[in-house]
C-alpha cells in the first residue's frame, strides 16, 4: 500500500488522517490474514485513490450513512460491504449488519448513537473505530445528546474489549477507552428531569 499521508497505529493499521476542507472522515485500512478491512471510504480523491492501489481482497465497513463517511463509495472497488439498516437507506448497496457480528479477526458491533441512525464500530485487536459515532447531533450551537442512547452507548463502551478507542476529526484520533467512557458518564450526570 503507498505510503502517502498514511500515519501508521502499528503493523497492521493505517489511516488517511480527515481533512477539514473538504470535510472528510479518517479511513482506516486493517490488514488481516486474508484481507485489507477499511472502514469508512471518505469523500477525498486521495481517500478513493489510496483504497483503489490495495490489492487482494477489500472488505469495507461504513460507520454511518454521512457524507464524509460514504461518497467514496461510488469510486472504489471492493469484495464485500458492510453497512447498517439506515445507512443501506443512503448508499442502496452492501450486507446489512443486524446484530453484533464476529468475523473471526474483526468484530463489527452495532453503536448507539446521538450522532447518527444505525452507527457501527469495527474492533480488531487492542483497537476500537468508532468513526464519529460516539459525538451528539449540534442544534443552534449546542450539542444535545439524547439520555437514553447515551447510556446505552457507554454499557456498549464498557463490553468493548479493547484498550484503544478511535475518534474521527478529533486532534487526538487514537484514545484511551476508559477516557472515553469516564467523559460520557459525566456528559450523562448532566441530565435533566423530564428532559430527554
Amino acid at each position: 500500500m503507498p505510503e502517502n499521508r498514511l500515519i501508521k497505529i502499528n503493523e497492521n493499521i493505517s489511516y488517511l488522517p480527515s481533512s477539514r476542507n473538504p470535510i472528510s472522515c479518517e479511513v482506516i485500512f486493517i490488514k488481516t490474514s486474508d484481507c485489507t478491512w477499511i472502514f469508512d471510504t471518505g469523500l477525498t480523491k486521495e481517500a478513493a485513490e489510496l483504497i483503489n492501489q490495495v490489492e487482494g481482497t477489500k472488505k469495507v465497513v461504513i460507520s454511518h450513512w454521512h457524507p464524509d463517511h460514504t461518497l467514496n463509495l461510488a469510486k472504489i472497488n471492493y469484495d464485500e460491504l458492510y453497512v447498517s439498516r439506515n445507512t443501506k437507506k443512503y448508499t442502496w448497496r452492501g450486507t446489512v449488519i443486524e446484530n453484533d457480528t464476529d468475523f473471526g479477526e474483526v468484530k463489527i458491533i452495532l453503536l448507539p448513537s446521538s450522532h447518527a441512525k444505525g452507527c457501527l464500530c469495527l474492533l480488531y485487536g487492542d483497537y476500537a473505530f468508532m468513526g464519529d459515532g460516539t459525538y451528539s447531533k449540534e442544534r443552534k450551537g449546542n450539542h444535545p445528546y439524547n439520555v437514553q442512547l447515551l447510556q446505552a452507548e457507554i454499557e456498549v463502551l464498557e463490553k468493548i474489549p479493547c484498550r484503544f478507542v478511535c475518534l474521527d476529526h478529533d486532534p487526538v484520533f487514537v484514545q484511551e477507552r476508559t477516557d472515553l467512557i469516564a467523559l460520557h458518564k459525566e456528559i450523562y450526570a448532566r441530565k435533566q428531569e423530564g428532559n430527554p
